[in-house]
Parts: C-alpha cells; structure tokens; sequence
C-alpha cells in the first residue's frame, strides 16, 4: 500500500471522531474528505488516499487505547 504523509490535525481530528461515533461513522467522513478535499497525483488513486488515511486513524486510535490500558495497569499495580 502507497504512504502519504498527513497533517497531524487531520489524523487527530479523525481519531477523536472515532471515540464520539465509531469506526462507521470515522470511514463515512474520512471517505467524503478523500473525495472532497485531496487530489490526486500520477499513478494515485483515491482509494490508495482513503487507505493510509484510515490505517493511519487506526494506528492513532490503537496507540491511545493501549496507553490507556497500560496506564490503568499501573494504577492498579500501585494499589
């Protein structure tokens, strides 16, 4: 799969979307800000955009709920 680089902003924005409304809603917008908002260059296409867009949510998403485990394990650790 072809990487992108994207505005920290955008793949926050999304991330917090995903924790008011789920990954349903999440794809829907994200899809509508591929088609809406990026162009593509060459040998690009949307769905290559669409792609990294959500693994890169995804990623985001993954990162902030296992620093959340990680930090209710200590906690409970220390009690």
């Amino acid at each position: 799969m072809k990487k992108f680089t994207w505005n920290e902003e955008t793949i926050d924005y999304f991330a917090e979307l995903y924790d008011l409304n789920g990954w349903a809603h999440v794809s829907q917008r994200a899809l509508a800000f591929v088609l809406d908002d990026c162009e593509v260059q060459d040998d690009e296409t949307y769905q290559d955009l669409f792609g990294d867009l959500i693994n890169k949510i995804e990623d985001k998403v993954n990162k902030e709920e296992y620093e959340w485990l990680e930090a209710k394990l200590q906690e409970k650790e220390l009690d």
